[in-house]
């Protein structure tokens, strides 16, 4: 990977507090008139154009299939998940900056554990750094599955992981604009992540901001707003939607409208652990901003055929350096399948190009087959935004 981290300091933030109740929403927010930017300088590209391409993929959902199986590769005890994603090394190791959404959290002070309050073995982070992933998104539903200490340790982990770089937890409310900035080839990004529920689990008074909710929409325009300033691509990862719905929610939709009228340049979908459509919306200027609002899971050990099939999202930037602007292309979607036999054994991923007919009609969930694939995608994705190797012909 090409990544450089700059971080982006604030000058002061003034914190008024208006008092904790019960709903995220009545907790204290940044002040406006507080955010500031310090002259962070960078080194200007002496070429006239770049281009980068990011790789985005939806949700990392580790059940106790896959780290069992994990385990049972290794003699001492220890987990090696290598295998269940290396058909697509090639493709995550390729682009310049690869983003996935860990749905599950990784902390070193808890046992390993599954459904419904799952803890992944946190030797992960050091194998989707060594698979090319460099943004993980943290912010979901299940960050809280081990509450704030679980969380805690997942983000230390993440952050202190050669390569890699969390998305959506802080330790406290000065991190919500102290954002470490990603440059690659002289383009500058910024990654924001938001939740709309923790299943129900809540954080205590005292680190509630840890977190930042879809409804906190002043935090949430504050932020983007300050990504805005700091970054040339301000890149926003949305956790939320009816889960296994093949459309979008108003949340999602009024949430989309909102951030890119704040200055987002692109919005990653994930939760509803099927794929959805993708959809431009337009900014104030009349900028077009792409909207992917499910990317579906990467793998999961799930028993549904859409649960199975993700999306690996295609987008390339290009920053013309003698005026500042950036231009992203249309998001092209490559699919990945997770298959497995009978009991979830053998659980790996296989890009879609080369899944066979031979391979789905043994997968253990049942009725599988590349025509339901193929139906499913153009239904919900569109030719438009498929790779031409899925195109209908």
């Amino acid at each position: 990977m090409k990544i450089k981290q700059l971080t982006a300091l604030v000058l002061a933030v003034v914190i008024a507090c208006v008092g904790v109740g019960f709903a995220v929403s009545s907790r204290r927010t940044i002040s406006d008139e507080s955010l500031e930017l310090s002259p962070t300088q960078f080194v200007t590209s002496a070429k006239r154009t770049a281009s980068v391409h990011m790789l985005a993929v939806g949700d990392n959902l580790i059940h106790k299939p896959i780290y069992e199986q994990a385990q049972s590769r290794t003699k001492d005890g220890s987990y090696d998940f290598s295998p269940v994603y290396a058909n697509l090394k090639d493709l995550i190791t390729a682009a310049d900056i690869a983003v996935i959404n860990q749905e599950t959290m990784m902390s070193s002070l808890h046992e390993v554990s599954t459904y419904p309050c799952f803890n992944t073995p946190t030797v992960m982070a050091k194998q989707l750094a060594d698979l090319g992933f460099d943004v993980l998104t943290i912010a979901n539903n299940h960050m809280l599955d081990k509450a704030s200490k679980g969380l805690i340790s997942t983000l230390d982990l993440i952050n202190s992981t050669e390569g890699l770089l969390a998305s959506g937890a802080y330790h406290s409310r000065e991190e919500y604009t102290d954002l470490e900035i990603v440059e690659v080839d002289g383009i500058t990004f910024a990654f924001l992540s938001f939740t709309e529920h923790t299943n129900g689990i809540t954080l205590p008074a005292d680190k509630e901001d840890y977190a930042i909710y879809l409804e906190e929409r002043e935090d949430v325009r504050l932020q983007v707003e300050y990504a805005d300033k700091a970054a040339d691509v301000v890149v926003v990862s949305m956790h939320a939607g009816v889960e296994y719905s093949d459309e979008p929610y108003y949340v999602q939709t009024e949430f989309s409208q909102d951030v890119v009228n704040w200055g987002a340049d692109l919005i990653l979908g994930t939760h509803p652990h099927t794929l959805q459509p993708v959809e431009y919306l337009t900014n104030p200027e009349g900028k077009q901003v792409p909207v992917l609002y499910s990317l579906g899971n990467f793998v999961s050990a799930q028993n549904k055929p859409k649960r199975l099939i993700g999306g690996m999202a295609n987008i390339t930037f290009h920053k013309d350096f003698s005026t500042g602007e950036v231009t992203i292309d249309k998001p092209l979607f490559d699919i990945v399948i997770t298959h497995y036999r009978a009991g979830y054994s053998g659980l790996k991923l296989y890009r879609l190009a080369d899944y066979t007919a031979s391979l789905a009609a043994s997968h253990g969930v049942g009725d599988f087959s590349l025509d339901f694939i193929y139906d499913h995608i153009r239904t919900v994705i569109g030719d438009e935004y498929l790779i031409d190797a899925y195109k209908a012909k």
